[in-house]
């Protein structure tokens, strides 16, 4: 029996709205995680766009003392050995994780954002 999800989208946005009153706020979302799909995170982009706050968004990395270097095989972590950038993994093709991190750089420069290596960096909308 599957549990139904906990998340209401209505109070997260009453919640941003509240916290917004008081405090800088800012999203993190993690760019090509095994598991995760092109379609699902940019459904959290835009979904994070909306709200009332900064987006940062990471490019997943395989770093030597974290977690993700204990993933089980069924991730199939593709990975780079000197950057340690993720190429590939379940649910991301090469090409499907190329073409979002072309995607966020020009979002980042149309919406007055930083591009890093690893990281872009979006301003609250306005």
């Amino acid at each position: 029996m599957r549990r139904a999800s906990s998340y209401d989208e209505r109070r997260c946005d009453e919640t941003f709205a509240k916290l917004d009153e008081v405090a800088s706020l800012a999203v993190e979302i993690i760019l090509g995680l095994p598991g995760d799909d092109p379609e699902t995170f940019r459904r959290n982009f835009e979904r994070a766009r909306r709200l009332p706050c900064a987006l940062r968004v990471y490019r997943c990395v395989v770093l030597p003392s974290g977690l993700m270097v204990r993933s089980p095989p069924e991730h199939r972590l593709d990975y780079d050995p000197v950057s340690l950038k993720m190429i590939s993994c379940t649910g991301w093709s090469e090409a499907a994780l190329a073409a979002e991190c072309r995607f966020l750089p020009r979002q980042a420069s149309l919406q007055g954002g930083r591009a890093g290596a690893f990281f872009w960096t979006f301003p609250p909308p306005r």
